[in-house]
């Protein structure tokens, strides 16, 4: 009489849809550089110059619920920097935002941003496993 029991609860499981893995972020970048600016009041001032680093960050949300907290992990010339906006993100609106360069000590080099985390206004939260260059992940 066990085994029937662990039969059918074996069984149901595996006619159960599965869900909570998913295989993409459900934020999509489309924008990630960083610009150094000089002030030039500085450089009079003081007869030195310091660049002063700004990250460009353009995201959407792709998931139908909307996102309340995005993190991203943005790596330049090796060094990694995490950066977290909060809001309320709606499905497929453009956010662009301007991080200053107290965010985070961003390197010399071309950028890339990916997501690291997302929080929904659901309580749902989305991690990309294992490190920032992979797509799945799972959802919980």
């Amino acid at each position: 009489m066990q085994h029937i029991f662990a039969i059918i609860a074996a069984t149901g499981a595996l006619t159960m849809p599965q869900t909570g893995i998913a295989t993409n972020a459900p934020v999509a970048v489309s924008t990630c550089s960083v610009s150094d600016f000089l002030n030039t009041a500085s450089v009079a001032e003081f007869g030195l110059t310091t660049p002063y680093r700004m990250l460009q960050l353009s995201f959407a949300n792709t998931d139908d619920v909307v996102a309340t907290q995005v993190t991203f992990d943005v790596m330049r010339d090796g060094s990694h920097t995490m950066v977290t906006d909060r809001g309320r993100f709606s499905k497929g609106v453009s956010i662009e935002r301007l991080f200053d360069g107290n965010t985070g000590s961003y390197g010399d080099g071309a950028a890339s941003c990916t997501v690291a985390a997302v929080t929904f206004a659901d309580g749902r939260h989305w991690t990309a496993p294992g490190g920032p260059a992979t797509t799945a992940a799972t959802l919980r």
